[in-house]
């Protein structure tokens, strides 16, 4: 862009100034004037809105309203002008400046390549969900956020270029974007939340009445981690089995709750605070031995190459019933050997001994 002219208010003494010629914007990509800051996209949203509401400020008025100098107004000024493209002029009979053209769009920063990849993969992210309220609502605060970043929302050349594939279809709940801003407003607040919850080994739903400490999604499901009321127990519950929920009016002390924490020693969402007394140890054929090695596992993992090419992979998880262990155990068939806990292997062995007898039964 070619460079413009601004010229300067009038001091304040009467005396005249001569023009300023913007020089060339010469902070680096991803910033305004090299100040990336929270305070200075502020600042410049306050002076767009001065400029394009016709007020024609003068360059005092604006340093005034944003309590910075006036040569921090002139270079965001000369940084406006180049990210909009429009020239920024002085009107010299209203004695102020105004946007010489129309904006369309002011982008707040000059995103690089990586930033753009970035973008495109939470917003891969977030397509698999598109056909939830809570997704749909999101992706459309996504698409809002990247127009305010780079002006478009044409992702079509990054698309074409680079693809990330997510597996698995979200779990859908009935109305689970009004029941996800409930439950969050009842933890902020600390409101005591009732419903009714239907676990599917029950017929029958059941009314609970609990203290909600916060939200998490995993696997494409939505779960409420909270403690049920008058106790100190806590449960998980899947949106999709909440029904009926309102907040009772009724208040509860802060716990000193974190979500990490709960979950350190967790396989998946069954919590898991404090460290097992005795890990579980797994051998994996030398077959699958690529993919175990290749796999993210707990931050405490520990894995020891064996003889032959298998691997050991010992697993810190506290979970007594290893109810989300087994079934990703058994899907490994004989490639996997447990050994130990022992109380792990024989629920094992029990399992397998009854796929048996029912893939024999007539």
């Amino acid at each position: 862009m070619a460079n413009r002219s601004i010229a300067p208010s009038p001091s304040p003494k009467g005396k005249s100034i001569k023009k300023t010629k913007l020089k060339p914007k010469s902070a680096e990509a991803g910033s305004i004037g090299g100040n990336t800051s929270r305070d200075h996209i502020h600042r410049i949203y306050l002076i767009l809105a001065e400029l394009q509401n016709s007020r024609f400020p003068s360059r005092e008025k604006l340093a005034e309203l944003c309590e910075v100098s006036t040569k921090t107004i002139e270079r965001d000024l000369r940084s406006m002008e180049s990210l909009m493209e429009v020239e920024i002029i002085y009107d010299q009979n209203k004695k102020g400046y105004k946007i010489n053209g129309k904006v369309q769009h002011f982008p707040m920063l000059k995103l690089e390549e990586r930033d753009l990849l970035t973008l495109h993969f939470l917003r891969q992210c977030l397509a698999p969900y598109d056909g939830t309220d809570i997704g749909r609502s999101m992706i459309e605060s996504f698409n809002r956020a990247f127009g305010l970043l780079t002006g478009t929302t044409n992702w079509k050349n990054w698309e074409d270029t680079v693809w990330f594939r997510f597996d698995g279809k979200p779990e859908i709940a009935q109305g689970d974007i009004a029941l996800f801003n409930l439950l969050y407003k009842a933890i902020r607040k600390r409101s005591v939340v009732s419903f009714d919850y239907c676990p599917p080994s029950k017929k029958k739903c059941e009314g609970r009445s609990v203290e909600p400490l916060f939200i998490f999604m995993r696997n494409g499901r939505w779960f409420l981690h909270a403690v049920n009321a008058g106790s100190d127990e806590q449960r998980n519950f899947v949106f999709a089995r909440i029904t009926k929920a309102v907040l009772t009016g009724e208040t509860f002390a802060p716990r000193e709750i974190n979500p990490g924490k709960t979950f350190h020693y967790s396989f998946g969402v069954v919590s898991g605070e404090e460290r097992p007394k005795e890990n579980v140890v797994l051998e994996f054929s030398p077959s699958v031995a690529i993919r175990i090695r290749e796999t993210l596992w707990h931050p405490e993992q520990e894995i020891k190459d064996l003889p032959g090419g298998g691997v050991r992979l010992t697993l810190p998880i506290a979970e007594a019933s290893y109810l989300e262990l087994k079934p990703w155990l058994l899907s490994w068939g004989a490639t996997v050997k447990v050994i130990a806990p022992h109380s792990l292997k024989q629920e094992l062995k029990v399992n397998i001994e009854e796929m048996v007898r029912n893939s024999s039964s007539d």
